[in-house]
C-alpha cells in the first residue's frame, strides 16, 4: 500500500513542477488509453477469481445498503441545512 502512495506522490509532485508549464495535445488520448489499459487488467484479476460468483452476491448487498444510507443521510443532512440556512 506505501508504494502506492509514494508512486501517488510522485506523480502528483511531477505534475505539479513539471507538466503545468505546458501540456503536449495527446496527453488526453494517451490518459484516456493508460485508464483503459488499467480497467481490462483489472477485470483480468477479477475474473480469474473463482469465487467470484459467490461474491458478486455479497457486493450487491453491501452495495445496496451503502447506497441507501448515502441517500437517507444526504435528504437528511440537505433538509437540516435548509432549515437552519432559511432562518
Amino acid at each position: 500500500m506505501v508504494k502506492y502512495l509514494i508512486f501517488l506522490v510522485i506523480g502528483v509532485l511531477f505534475g505539479y513542477f513539471i507538466g503545468s508549464k505546458r501540456e503536449p495535445k495527446y496527453s488526453k488520448h494517451v490518459l484516456n488509453t493508460t485508464v483503459l489499459i488499467l480497467l481490462f487488467f483489472m477485470g483480468v484479476s477479477i475474473g480469474k477469481d473463482p469465487k467470484l460468483m459467490d461474491k458478486i452476491s455479497m457486493f450487491g448487498y453491501t452495495s445496496l445498503i451503502i447506497s441507501l444510507f448515502t441517500v437517507a443521510f444526504s435528504v437528511i443532512v440537505v433538509a437540516v441545512l435548509m432549515r437552519v440556512f432559511k432562518k
